[in-house]
């Protein structure tokens, strides 16, 4: 155990500098370049026209200090060498620990990817130690100074006159260094698992070693735009063929609108005139006024006439001579009045096609057949829909009843009656008089939907009982006689919101306690049932079943029984 913790604190070690050598640049960065321009002009941010000064004669590039090449190890053959120590599991030695060389051969399929064979010779009380192995590595980057990387591979140890493995896998980490372009310091540390026949579980060695690596051969550096700047440096990689460029690897812009000498017809372009792809004055509308000064650069070939550049806030833009918007050379009424509102066509509008444009028009959304309107003349109303007998309905909506002598009151639109005269309620009980079966209700009295009554219900903590409620012989089968009343008692809970109910059912004392409080129980369960159908929610309701307790009179006489077979109705909240 103490083998694999060493090994593994000598892992982690590594770490810090595998993370470091991804947060670093490989070499002190470089001042930031400008983007490489493309061939074609870019605009720039318009100012106000001044006078232009005199071209000025393009300046010859400046020499090119000779490109930092950076080495491009893909495709290299690296040798390794190196020294370092071997740990072996308890079972295979007693003794932990012993020194050991390597040697490796490998070939760098990429800056990331590559492929090594390498071997080892070590000591270990007496024995000669020959590891056998090989790896593939991944590095972050092979051509960064400090190059980090991790392996995986296969192998197997022979330990002489003693045993050897029948097979291995190991895994590891470790950095290069590089002192150069072809040497560097590489220390690497790994952990294998590995079988022997001769001892009963798998062993866990492991090998810390720290040597030089050598490469040869590998990739000149790429230059995607050979201009002599390899990529790395180059700030510009898709500079043209044949260009001169400075030591960032970009062509000079001696005017600075962004058109490469090279390509510039106009190289003395004034500053902040915008540019045509030939770094000549720009003019994108062909309107003879140049883009820096023009208000409307892409007007079109037929927008005739156009503003003169000495008129300064509309330069270049179409004239409009009636100033209602609508430019001359699409305004069909070029001579529209002063703020008259007008459609795409510069001709005064008319939103809903009523004949009175907007600009008289009092109702401008009139609907399609809202017809007739009022004429333009009748100021006013100009617009808006006629109403003949002027009941606030307009004639288009009333149609049953247009001539409604003045003052009277009308069902207001959107009422399937709308400007008929309302109904009247003479008891004003809210039911109009020819819905009304109770026409003469008391003031105050609450109603229901046919202008009658409500039921009474006995107030809070309070019982009623409901005295036409009836059951064939002595089932808790209901008798019709009692559905008038329970109707209106469902239409007054109903009106009365949050309110709980107790049905309760009693007996006489005649018969089984036990059957009589059944049967109580299902006479109170019959009649709320009812009133759940006649739409009063269960959750208002309960029933209850009290049997022959709690009798109403004593059950001495026939006449009291019948008084204690009863059902009634008890607010509970």
């Amino acid at each position: 155990m103490r083998m694999k913790v060493l090994l593994a604190a000598g892992a982690l070690a590594i770490v810090p500098a595998l993370a470091g050598a991804q947060q670093r640049p490989a070499t002190p960065p470089a001042q930031q370049p400008r983007p490489a321009t493309p061939p074609t002009a870019q605009p720039r941010p318009a100012t106000p026209p001044v006078a232009q000064p005199a071209q000025r004669p393009a300046a010859a590039p400046a020499a090119r200090p000779a490109a930092v090449v950076v080495a491009h190890r893909e495709g290299s053959i690296e040798l390794s060498a190196g020294v370092g120590v071997n740990s072996f599991d308890g079972q295979v030695s007693a003794n932990r620990f012993g020194g050991a060389g390597f040697v490796r051969a490998g070939y760098n399929l990429t800056n990331m990817l590559g492929v090594s064979l390498g071997t080892g010779f070590g000591k270990i009380l007496g024995h000669n130690v020959i590891p056998v192995f090989a790896d593939v590595t991944y590095t972050f980057d092979l051509n960064k100074k400090l190059s980090p990387f991790v392996l995986a591979g296969l192998g197997i140890t022979q330990i002489s006159g003693s045993m050897t493995s029948t097979y291995g896998l190991h895994g590891g980490v470790g950095v290069r260094s590089f002192l150069g372009d072809n040497l560097a310091l590489r220390a690497e540390g790994r952990m294998s698992y590995e079988h022997f026949n001769e001892v009963p579980k798998a062993a866990f060695n492991g090998a810390l070693s720290v040597g030089l690596s050598y490469f040869m051969g590998g990739g000149p550096p790429k230059d995607t735009d050979a201009d002599g700047v390899p990529d790395k440096s180059d700030a510009c990689k898709t500079t043209p063929r044949g260009a001169t460029v400075d030591a960032r690897g970009c062509e000079g812009d001696t005017d600075r609108d962004g058109v490469l000498n090279g390509l510039d017809a106009c190289p003395n372009t004034p500053a902040n005139t915008p540019v045509d792809a030939r770094g000549c004055t720009r003019d994108t509308d062909g309107d003879g006024i140049a883009d820096n000064l023009d208000k409307c650069q892409n007007t079109p070939a037929n927008a005739r006439p156009i503003y003169p550049a000495t008129d300064a806030a509309r330069a270049g833009c179409p004239q409009d001579a009636d100033g209602d918007g609508v430019f001359d050379y699409l305004d069909r009424c070029a001579s529209t009045g002063a703020g008259v509102p007008v459609d795409a066509n510069g001709c005064p509008r008319d939103t809903d096609n009523d004949g009175v444009t907007d600009n008289l028009d009092k109702c401008q959304n009139t609907p399609a057949n809202a017809r007739p309107v009022y004429p333009a003349t009748d100021i006013p109303r100009a617009g808006c829909p006629v109403d003949t007998d002027n009941d606030g309905v307009p004639d288009y909506q009333d149609q049953q009843c247009s001539n409604t002598a003045p003052n009277t009151q009308v069902y207001p639109v959107g009422n399937a009656r709308a400007g008929c005269p309302v109904d009247r309620d003479t008891d004003n009980d809210g039911v109009v008089d020819s819905n009304d079966r109770c026409a003469n209700t008391t003031a105050g009295t609450r109603v229901d939907a046919t202008g009658c009554p409500y039921a009474d219900l006995p107030a809070t903590g309070a019982s009623m009982l409901l005295r036409t409620v009836a059951f064939r012989g002595t089932t808790a089968t209901m008798l019709p006689s009692g559905n008038a009343d329970l109707d209106k008692i469902a239409i007054a809970i109903l009106a009365t919101p949050n309110s709980r109910w107790e049905v309760g059912g009693y007996t006489d004392n005649r018969g089984v306690p036990a059957a009589n409080q059944r049967l109580s129980q299902a006479r109170a369960q019959a009649v709320m049932q009812y009133l759940v159908s006649k739409n009063v929610p269960a959750a208002s309701l309960t029933a209850v079943g009290y049997g022959n307790q709690r009798p109403a009179v004593p059950n001495t006489t026939p006449a009291g029984r019948a008084q204690n077979r009863r059902v009634e109705i008890k607010k509970i909240q």
